[in-house]
Order: C-alpha cells, then sequence, then structure tokens
C-alpha cells in the first residue's frame, strides 16, 4: 500500500538549492528521539529507529548536507541522471561474480551473512517517514537521501565495523562525523551509555573515539562513485580513500562483541527481510 505523506507541502514551503527544491526545516521533536533511541537501544537491529530520530532532530542539516552532496560532481550526477545505487548494490548475482577480496564481494558476503538487501534499509526509512517521493518537485533531494541511506551496510564494509552494537554505534560516528546529522549524536551517547552501564571495563569509548578520528581523517566519502570502486581490491579502496584499520574495535575479541545488548525485542530490519521473502516466495 502507498504511504500516506507525512508531510503537508505546498511549493511556497520549498526552499532553493542551485535550482532544487528542498523541503523546509523538519520540525524539532526530541521527546521523539529519546523514546527512538531507547527502542533502538534494546534492539539494534530496529533500523526505522535511527530514521525516526534522525528525522526528529534534523532541522535543517538534510537540507545543509544536500547542498555540500550536489555540489561535487558525483553528487550531480546521483540526483540527475539518477544513479541508482539501490539498484547497483542489489545485483548480488553481479557481486558475487566479483573477484574475492573486491570491494563489491566483501559487500555482498557482508549483505549474505546478515540476511539483508539494500531495500531493508529504504523500507525502514519509509516506514519512519523519511520518503518524500509523494512530491515530484523534490524528487532529486528524495533520491540523494535514499543514496545516503544505501551506503550505510556499505560503510559498515569500507570502515571494517561490524553488526554487533559497538560495531553498529562505531559506524554512526564515522557517518554522524561524514553528514553531520545531529540526531545521530544522540543514540551514539546513548548505545556509548548502555554498553558502559552493562559492562563498564568495555572499550567502547576508546573505540568510537578512534571512529571519531576515522571520519574525519576521510574526506567527504559521498563524492566518489561507488560503482567504479566495487571491482578494485578492498585495501586499495581504503587506501585511497584514508579509512585505517580500527585497531581498537578489531582488537576486541568477536564473541565479546556481540554478547552486550543483545537485542530484548524482536521485530528487527531481518524480519523484515525474511518477511519479504516469505512474500515473494508465495
Amino acid at each position: 500500500m502507498p504511504q500516506q505523506p507525512r508531510f503537508d507541502l505546498s511549493p511556497e514551503d520549498f526552499v532553493w538549492i542551485d535550482g532544487f527544491a528542498t523541503p523546509p526545516a523538519a520540525k524539532y521533536r526530541p521527546l521523539h528521539a529519546l523514546l527512538s533511541s531507547i527502542r533502538l537501544v534494546l534492539n539494534k537491529d530496529d533500523t526505522r529507529q535511527v530514521f525516526e530520530v534522525v528525522t526528529a532532530l534534523s532541522r535543517d542539516s538534510a537540507r545543509r548536507l544536500f547542498a555540500r552532496f550536489i555540489a561535487t560532481p558525483y553528487g550531480r550526477r546521483v540526483v540527475t541522471e539518477p544513479v541508482k545505487l539501490e539498484a547497483i548494490l542489489g545485483d548480488f548475482p553481479r557481486l558475487r561474480a566479483m573477484a574475492p577480496g573486491t570491494l563489491g564481494r566483501a559487500y555482498v558476503d557482508f549483505m549474505d551473512e546478515a540476511g539483508f538487501t539494500p531495500q531493508g534499509l529504504i523500507d525502514a526509512a519509509e516506514e519512519a517517514g523519511v520518503g518524500l517521493m509523494d512530491f515530484p518537485e523534490l524528487k532529486e533531494f528524495s533520491r540523494a537521501f535514499r543514496h545516503l541511506e544505501v551506503n550505510h551496510d556499505l560503510w559498515h564494509v569500507l570502515t571494517g565495523y561490524g553488526r554487533d552494537p559497538l560495531g553498529e554505534i562505531c559506524n554512526l560516528v564515522f557517518t554522524r562525523r561524514q553528514t553531520g546529522n545531529p540526531g545521530l549524536k544522540l543514540i551514539i551517547r546513548m548505545g556509548l551509555l548502555a554498553l558502559k552501564l552493562e559492562r563498564w571495563s568495555y572499550p567502547a569509548l576508546k573505540a568510537a573515539r578512534e571512529a571519531r578520528r576515522m571520519g574525519d581523517a576521510v574526506d567527504f566519502l559521498l563524492q566518489h562513485d561507488v560503482e567504479a570502486m566495487l571491482e578494485a581490491p578492498l585495501a586499495d579502496v581504503r587506501k585511497r580513500l584514508g579509512i585505517f584499520k580500527p585497531e581498537i574495535y578489531d582488537a576486541i575479541p568477536r564473541d565479546e562483541k556481540h554478547s552486550v545488548l543483545r537485542p530484548k525485542v524482536k521485530k528487527t530490519q531481518t524480519e523484515r527481510e525474511e518477511g519479504r521473502g516469505v512474500a515473494q516466495a508465495a
């Protein structure tokens, strides 16, 4: 069923940037953001809550990011051609055929292990009301942020951060430094607090500071052509982008990473993916 518009907008509400329409600043909803961040701490796989928090606290940060993105040659291509990253990264047979060790192969291996597809992130964003596809004037703006949404799991692969709670937090720290979204700061702080309360000796703060240094060291990752990098060795891509090995995070044993903040509730992105598979099979 098509999603009903969450926003009541008219052309007079749009803010124009370099010939492209953008929506007005989102309504500031700190209480909603706090509740959503608590739900996310209870279940790191409830991806929808990330988008709920981001939307509730974004104000005009999305517009600033859009302006920065379309100022790059690749960003301009994404919104005008357009470049549909969800189709590129969703072509799993092509990615599986790439050589072991390439970015594309590492990405599809990551997604296969998790049971995810790029569509799962899009669905989570739409459930949170992030999508603005109901407004044709905003198609370029919407395309830019769909591109960002789909990059989330790719950035896991590029940075080396896994899907465990600390890996998710560190990936968000990196994303926060790259995009400037204020909503991610609340999620990060809530997640780090929950980790420290559960296991005080856990080196979560050190790992997060390392992720922050990585995010600051990389020069605006969104400006790079993703498809052009997929067949290159992952190690070479990381070196070219300035992404270094997350040594503090990597030093934590895998079993220990997955033993903290285990989900208290279900209904996750994983279940959303499984549900789609059942529906398609039927």
